[in-house]
């Protein structure tokens, strides 16, 4: 048995914001990659560097570019937002609210008259579902024509089927004005939380995590994973056979999976972790020789009749990302953990697509595809969510134990809220052995 002051499930992200935030302290990461990185790692070939389809930093604070640039020494580039929607065979502007023009007019006025109609008779309340929260902020038009379609098949259940809770945050609701604006041409394009964004000025997403790695001094194991955990003990027992005892835990690692490990976890609270439920993507790498000089970063795809949900540019957010002669994407499809699709069907319908969208002047300009999958992608916000969540959290505070990161805190959320969560575990910690002293 090996004793640690600190243990840290998984080096994403989130794992190695707390180790560094924690310099000075013994700390074992155990990772079950041969690197770090989680989705933050960026993959090479082909003279292209392709991150796990688009990772884009939107940074709140200044503290937080300081910590990337300064402290990491990984320089940024700040990047206006250029994305489409594809509908109706033609290019919208996003977000679709506030962008109506261009659509066909029988269209345009729908939505313009419903989202008036909803806004003038509307009394703002606490919404049950999704799809209550869609029809009352904006109306059956927008609904019906982007917001339903394109959620269903992001998230892969209809809109009832999901609870309210996330909508604000990410959906921003316009007023008359901005809507009315829109459908005239007139585009406003800083709605929404990623109106602009940062990305490296060089080697993808991972060269955050390569800034990390260089300034922390952690005892990092890879190809190894926990496979049993004891808290009331404070030991984890790990797949190589080693086992630490820690005085701190600090888990990454998907939260239906950790309370799993956890052996002596009241029934209670693993059956609610059972309840918890997410969306797996199979996303495709592309590569294509250069047609074009005017590619959006990324396009939404709502219509039922593309199975995809988005197609993104990697080579839109840095021409430093690929050849001169090429352009990179990445195309994504959202699925149920366990459901079986055809991802050699899948993989055909790309060219064809790509030459519609105007991406490719021939579907021969397609030099490479290749599939990969994210077994956890999306957190599902349904009906047990809430309830779930919330005594599972309860417990592991009773337990002076962390779970942090996207998936270790189960919700929506991005890299750099990842990054503060290491930050925010770190200073509980360094606060819980003042404490002591």
């Amino acid at each position: 048995m090996i004793n640690t002051d600190v243990l840290i499930l998984g080096a994403g992200p989130a794992g190695l914001s707390a180790s560094y935030f924690l310099r000075g302290r013994r700390i074992v990461i155990v990772e079950r990659e041969e690197q770090a990185g989680g989705l933050m790692r960026t993959d090479y070939y082909n003279d292209s560097y392709f991150d796990k389809t688009g990772h884009l930093l939107h940074l709140r604070t200044d503290e937080l570019k300081r910590l990337i640039e300064v402290e990491l020494g990984v320089p940024l580039i700040k990047i206006e937002r250029n994305s489409k929607i594809f509908i109706h065979s033609v290019f919208t502007e996003y977000p679709f609210q506030v962008n109506l023009y261009g659509l066909p007019r029988e269209i345009v006025a729908r939505c313009l008259r419903d989202f008036i109609k909803t806004r003038m008779g509307r009394r703002k309340k606490r919404y049950r579902t999704f799809k209550d929260f869609i029809y009352n902020e904006f109306g059956e038009g927008i609904a019906e024509e982007f917001l339903i379609p394109y959620n269903t098949k992001i998230w892969t259940l209809m809109p009832e089927e999901m609870s309210a809770g996330f909508c604000e945050k990410y959906i921003p609701v316009p007023s008359i004005d901005e809507v009315i604006n829109g459908a005239l041409g007139i585009i406003k394009k800083d709605i929404g939380y990623n109106a602009s964004f940062y990305y490296p000025e060089r080697g993808g997403i991972e060269s955050i995590i390569k800034g990390f790695l260089n300034h922390i001094k952690a005892n990092i194991l890879y190809r190894t994973k926990p496979v049993r955990i004891n808290l009331k003990n404070r030991l984890v027992y790990l797949s190589d056979n080693t086992v630490f005892h820690f005085n701190h835990l600090i888990s990454t690692i998907p939260l239906k999976v950790f309370i799993g490990l956890i052996e002596d976890a009241p029934q209670s609270i693993m059956r609610e972790a059972e309840r918890l439920s997410n969306t797996s993507v199979c996303y495709f790498n592309v590569i294509a020789k250069r047609s074009t000089y005017s590619i959006p970063h990324w396009v939404y795809l709502p219509e039922k009749e593309i199975p995809f949900y988005r197609i993104g540019s990697y080579s839109a957010f840095s021409r430093g990302l690929t050849r001169e002669d090429y352009n990179t994407f990445y195309v994504e499809y959202s699925y149920r953990p366990g459901t079986e699709f055809d991802v050699i069907n899948l993989e055909r319908r790309i060219p064809p697509l790509l030459k519609r969208m105007g991406f490719i002047l021939h579907e021969s300009d397609v030099v490479d595809i290749r599939q990969f999958s994210i077994e956890y992608a999306y957190v599902i916000f349904d009906k047990y969510y809430q309830t779930a969540t919330s005594k599972i959290f309860d417990y592991l505070r009773r337990q002076r134990v962390f779970s942090i990161g996207r998936y270790g805190r189960w919700e929506y959320s991005s890299m750099q809220d990842a990054i503060l969560d290491g930050k925010s575990a770190a200073e509980s910690i360094i606060n819980l052995e003042k404490r002591k002293r």
